[in-house]
């Protein structure tokens, strides 16, 4: 009788050491490290999650996640200059094209355009960007007063990503994110195009799943009011760095507003 008894629980401990311990083991040092650091943020025991990501960047230096988790969740998130710091001597080590897109995005963000371009225009990380449809190019020559090349900019990838002509790009324009709506919008503004009818793609308000104007300008304003001031900038003063991530969403709510 033990004998059936014993039976059930050792296929149970057979079962959890197949699905559960064997994979932990055989997984990448440096990815128990970052799993570790996240079950530790998730239950508020920040002090070990940071510790947990510095281990993994002191052990494992030449694996590119480990500098991109120190800088995406290191729990001081207002000292960006450190975390920036992190981030740049990984890509130095890795030359990994992650990095250095996370490199061009944040000195977009800090306002050092030329810095800027020379991460996110290189052919690796334009293929990042298109894997992604993500792309920040219009977006930095939108900032730098080069509105029609951030036009070109904008077509290019999208025509590329649907891939069609660029004479049919009007044509598409309604497989575009309001968000990106709003980006060609804005370009199109400062450029001195009409573009009303842009934003006449997506509609004023929804109950459903397709999102609005309204939708987005929720969204824009929720994101603005949990804006935190940085303690420093990735250059020291973090004044620059604020005013540009204020500035970034007060025009396109001003934008939407105007049009609702």
């Amino acid at each position: 009788m033990l004998k059936f008894l014993f039976l059930p629980g050792a296929l149970f401990l057979g079962v959890i050491l197949l699905r559960v311990v064997i994979p932990y083991i055989s997984t990448a040092g440096w990815k128990r490290l970052l799993d570790s650091s996240r079950y530790a943020k998730f239950h508020k025991d920040f002090p070990k999650a940071d510790k947990l990501l510095e281990k993994a960047v002191e052990k494992y230096p030449g694996q590119p996640e480990v500098y991109l988790e120190y800088f995406l969740n290191h729990s001081d998130t207002k000292n960006i200059a450190q975390r920036f710091s992190i981030l740049k001597n990984g890509y130095e080590k890795t030359k990994d094209t992650a990095l250095a897109f996370f490199l061009g995005s944040t000195y977009l963000e800090h306002g050092d355009f030329e810095s800027a371009e020379f991460y996110l225009s290189s052919p690796e990380c334009r293929a990042y960007m298109q894997a992604r449809r993500l792309t920040l190019l219009p977006q930095l020559y939108y900032e730098q007063g080069r509105h029609t090349e951030a036009e070109n900019e904008f077509i290019d990838f999208y025509s590329n990503l649907f891939g069609i002509a660029k004479k049919d790009f009007e044509n598409s324009l309604d497989r575009l994110s309001p968000q990106e709506l709003l980006t060609l919008a804005m370009i199109k503004k400062e450029s001195g195009s009409d573009y009303s009818e842009i934003l006449e793609l997506a509609p004023k308000s929804s109950f459903h799943s397709d999102m609005s104007w309204k939708d987005l300008l929720q969204s824009l304003k929720e994101s603005f009011n949990a804006l935190e001031p940085a303690v420093t900038g990735i250059n020291g003063d973090p004044g620059e760095f604020n005013r540009r991530r204020k500035d970034y969403y007060s025009r396109r709510i001003q934008l939407i507003e105007s049009y609702l």
